[in-house]
């Protein structure tokens, strides 16, 4: 795949896949229906301060996350493990949890362009 994309990288996936379009596709599907989800579930997780909940989500999300390839995705999902696992920290979750929302939108765009592709 020749595109060059801005908010995936899917090198993981590729790798993952083994050159199996089928099943490339079917993950990306997955991505698709369950990201959504899951960054549903950790904003309400936020709202209701059930920290224990969150950094479960949030530690599901990392596998999730891997198959997508966003750096800044990745590093704020960590952090948000992190501060949900210890409690500490609680007021730097808004600004990471919007650096989540702002790049997953996009992200799944540019999956939905490879899926359309495969």
């Amino acid at each position: 795949m020749s595109t060059t994309y801005q908010f995936i990288n899917l090198d993981y996936l590729d790798l993952m896949s083994d050159g199996d379009d089928e099943m490339k596709s079917t993950m990306i599907e997955m991505l698709l229906e369950e990201v959504p989800e899951e960054m549903t579930k950790m904003q309400d997780l936020y709202d209701a301060s059930d920290w224990k909940e969150l950094r479960e989500v949030s530690h599901k999300m990392k596998s999730t996350l891997s198959f997508i390839g966003n750096d800044s995705m990745t590093t704020a999902n960590q952090q948000v493990e992190e501060i949900a696992k210890d409690g500490v920290g609680t007021d730097a979750l808004p600004a990471l949890l919007a650096t989540l929302f702002d790049i997953y939108p996009k992200a799944l765009e540019e999956l939905k362009m490879v899926g359309a592709e495969i």
